[in-house]
């Protein structure tokens, strides 16, 4: 027999008569120095009152004090958790904690903000404002809960009641959140006196109520349980209904309501407003938003709608994952942007139970990381062609036999030359060395390196290594065994052995054949020749890849002055120059510089390789990255999607170059908030790095961090330790101790210990990552300026609220000299300032810091 639910915890009501035998405050009473003017109403465990005080000064407030009889060690627990909660929070719209103490009856009590104002769905109704205009004030709603939630509080019952909004005179009006009475605060030292809820019991109101919180058996809520209900309250304010209909299950019983909660999908707000059968209702609803009912309809249809669907998703992990993700969005809508919000699918809708408290595997990537190329990006095609210009060099017999050869051992694999449709590159491959190894060209030994290595750079552009050294590897010996032999081939067999090297991670080895191939070049062909430029560029790339950008910069600069003197501003040599120099850019974190790069590289490559080859692919794909980084996702994410589908037309699914693509749709994904499809894109590029390059290659380092960012924003916390502990192996192996790219395995694994309350631990994980980037980048790199943010969050976060000071104002500084005012990331760092300056007692500055925080978010609506 299913047990009746409790009492509504949450609903004001005038004190009842019936009650007055308890009641030990009265009108006109003096607590401290306040004196009771009126009663406001009752919540759970206490009674709130409207109080005056007029010393020093007049002020009337909201005094809360525990009721008689709920004076029991969990309630009193549950009511010094309130108020903890309440002074840890410093935002214009929360009401204040202002003071506190006993009652003469030796009851404790504190004194809250008085705020006059309405219900926010009543108050919208009553001004009879816009959607638009609705939007815009519950925005308000939501950076106030960002706030909340970066101070460890859940509010557990967030509805219209507790959402006060009023008019503020000369400006727009203004929202207030109220009465976290059932606020449970998650990562402070007051949770050592909480009481959570017993078993069975219901604390917040059913009908904005998120299904884990009604589900008294599941794990602990968190704050995405506040999303859910965020997501209840816009709902009603677009379409004046509920999406549920809750209180009709009261009767059911406590558990039918919470099966209820768990598994009735909403109806999207359209359908809603369409089904009302309530003539005056639905004319109330239409003139309190100034519409007709068909542009109502239609106005809610698919976008507006998606995004209170989103935030009540029933699982926690496919809702908005915070408070400024769905604020975000709702910027993205009122600005005519894609939205991160988007129609629940099939496939969710029918694994929703299966996957119900299942964590899925979600993340987000390293900005600069996900634009990482490698150099032997071609086709076998294009790289037979290549070869075959440089066979032109050659004397004509040479040239003819070369020709004859290539023409025998590739055609088998065109069909439209006539060959077999299933006969593979590699298949042509393989015959091709096997005719070689019977010495079909052993008496022209110079022509015999030049397709060794034309088959090496084939073999590497379709990801197959090992082979791809061992040939690269003998066409080098081959001239090195000819001192009488041209030195341009010589140098071509130095620079392809090098270029697989790089492909295979080993960079040392590769730059010391890169400068050989260089020397060679410059003695031949002069310090201007076009070949001199290309292994400037490719020195230029060990350099960036081995962390040393200063070096980089200018050799990729004198290799595209050489090389459009030459060949000409759209030769592809310029072209591969030039997205080389945007990829350190990026790395410097001069990211608009970069765009122009990636669209001078895109341009070239469309005009003269065309629209399907594997590198056009490649600028396609840098764009969209850099605009990813550039906090536009929603722009980045049909660039990548245009560059996958070409590589996995032209390079085949497995390639390597597929999965780089797939990490950048990856970490749009994750930008964008869908963690999920973003899971589905690492673990895929994840496996075909380690089945083409090999568990020990940086990429595959690359993939796990991104899949330990996942699971850390999912609370697989254990997982995410050991993927960062083996990115970290690989990256000190292949990259040294002191590389960059360490930083973000460390930082996540900061985070990670941050999460589990191990301040101590973070701190020195995230000092670990500030020393690194000092080193490699200075103090001035906008990355050197983000890692100073999470130092002084780790700082404050243990109360060392002097120390962090410094620190998070250096890093706006740094970070808004390289990326503006209104970067996003900055309003995070903003709201820790405004913190650092609360937990110093500077309320003013704390105002100042968290309305720049306020008005980023907004994208400065002021």
């Amino acid at each position: 027999m299913s047990p009746e639910p409790p009492p509504d915890p949450t609903v004001a009501h005038p004190t009842p008569q019936t009650g007055a035998r308890e009641a030990l405050e009265h009108v006109g009473d003096q607590i401290g120095p306040y004196r009771l003017l009126s009663s406001l109403g009752e919540g759970g465990f206490g009674t709130v009152w409207l109080a005056e005080r007029r010393e020093p000064f007049v002020q009337r407030v909201a005094l809360k004090v525990i009721k008689p009889g709920m004076d029991s060690k969990a309630v009193l627990g549950r009511f010094e958790q309130e108020r903890q909660a309440l002074a840890m929070m410093q935002h214009p719209n929360i009401a204040r904690v202002l003071d506190g103490g006993l009652t003469g009856h030796g009851r404790p009590y504190f004194v809250m903000e008085y705020v006059k104002g309405q219900p926010i769905t009543e108050f919208c109704d009553a001004r009879r404002l816009t959607i638009r205009e609705r939007l815009v004030l519950f925005q308000r709603v939501c950076e106030a809960m960002q706030h909340a939630h970066l101070k460890g509080v859940i509010h557990r019952d967030l509805k219209p009641g507790n959402i006060l909004a009023f008019d503020v005179e000369g400006q727009a009006p203004s929202v207030k959140v109220i009465d976290f009475g059932v606020a449970k605060a998650t990562a402070s030292t007051s949770t050592i006196h909480t009481v959570f809820t017993e078993s069975g019991q219901m604390i917040g109101t059913p009908e904005y109520m998120s299904p884990e919180q009604a589900d008294a058996r599941a794990a602990e809520i968190d704050t995405r349980s506040d999303i859910y209900s965020l997501g209840v309250v816009l709902y009603e304010l677009l379409a004046g209904v509920m999406p549920l209909d809750v209180r009709s299950m009261r009767e059911q019983g406590y558990r039918a309501m919470q099966r209820y909660i768990a598994e009735t999908e909403p109806e999207p707000p359209s359908v809603r407003l369409s089904a009302i059968r309530d003539a005056s209702l639905k004319s109330r609803i239409l003139q309190a938003r100034r519409e007709r009912e068909g542009d109502l309809r239609r106005r809610l249809r698919r976008e507006l709608e998606w995004i209170p669907l989103l935030a009540m998703r029933k699982e926690p992990q496919n809702r908005y994952q915070s408070a400024m993700e769905l604020t975000r969005d709702i910027e993205r809508y009122l600005t005519g942007q894609a939205l991160q919000a988007g129609p629940p699918s099939l496939r969710y809708r029918l694994g929703k139970t299966a996957r119900r408290h299942r964590a899925l595997v979600a993340g987000i990537s390293a900005a600069t990381a996900a634009l990482l190329l490698g150099l032997g990006l071609a086709l076998w095609q294009w790289k037979a062609a290549e070869a075959a210009r440089s066979l032109a060099e050659r004397t004509a017999a040479e040239a003819t036999a070369v020709k004859d050869f290539v023409i025998q051992s590739l055609v088998s694999a065109d069909p439209m030359q006539g060959g077999r449709r299933d006969f593979s590159v590699n298949q042509a491959m393989a015959q091709a060395i096997e005719r070689l190894d019977h010495g079909q060209l052993r008496d022209q030994p110079e022509a015999e390196a030049e397709l060794q290595r034309a088959i090496a750079m084939i073999l590497q552009g379709n990801a197959d290594l090992e082979r791809a050294a061992s040939i690269a590897a003998r066409a080098l010996d081959t001239m090195q065994r000819r001192p009488e032999g041209s030195p341009t081939t010589l140098a071509a067999c130095l620079d392809t052995l090098g270029t697989v090297r790089m492909g295979q991670g080993r960079y040392a080895e590769a730059e010391a054949l890169y400068r050989q191939a260089l020397a060679i070049r410059q003695a031949s062909l002069g310090p201007d020749g076009a070949a001199v430029g290309s292994s400037l560029n490719n020195i230029a790339e060990v350099c960036r890849l081995t962390g040393r950008i200063e070096e980089a910069v200018p050799l990729y600069e004198r290799a595209i002055s050489i090389q459009s003197a030459v060949l000409g501003e759209e030769s592809e040599p310029v072209a591969q120059a030039v997205n080389n120099l945007a990829i350190v850019r990026v790395d410097q974190g001069r990211f608009a510089d970069a765009e122009i790069l990636f669209r001078r590289a895109l341009d070239a490559r469309q005009r003269t390789l065309g629209g399907d080859h594997p590198k056009t692919a490649s600028a396609i794909s840098n764009l969209g990255g850099v605009l990813d980084v550039m906090g536009q996702p929603d722009r980045a994410r049909p660039l990548y999607e245009q560059a996958l589908a070409i590589r996995e037309q032209v390079l085949g699914p497995d390639h390597p170059h597929v999965a780089d693509t797939l990490n950048n749709l990856g970490s749009c994904e994750s930008s964008l908030g869908r963690h999920e499809q973003a899971a589905i894109h690492y673990g895929r590029a994840l496996a075909i790095w380690e089945r083409t390059l090999g568990s020990a290659h940086p990429d595959v380092a690359l993939a796990l961090d991104n899949l330990a960012s996942a699971r850390m924003h999912i609370g697989q916390s254990a997982q995410a330790q050991a993927d960062l502990m083996r990115a970290l192996d690989i990256k000190r192996a292949s990259l040294g101790p002191d590389h960059p790219e360490l930083v973000i395995s460390l930082r996540t694994l900061g985070r990670i210990h941050a999460q589990a309350g191990d301040h101590v631990a973070a701190e020195k994980l995230h000092r670990d990552s500030l020393t690194l980037l000092l080193k490699a980048h200075g103090q001035d790199h906008p990355e050197t300026g983000e890692q100073m943010h999470w130092v002084a969050a780790a700082l404050l976060a243990q109360g060392r609220a002097a120390e962090a000071l410094p620190l998070e104002r250096k890093a706006i500084e740094v970070v808004t000299k390289a990326h503006g005012e209104a970067f996003p990331p900055l309003a995070a760092s903003w709201e820790t300032l405004a913190d650092i300056h609360a937990a110093l007692g500077d309320p003013d500055q704390a105002r100042a810091a968290r309305q720049r925080s306020v008005d980023i978010l907004a994208g400065n609506r002021r």
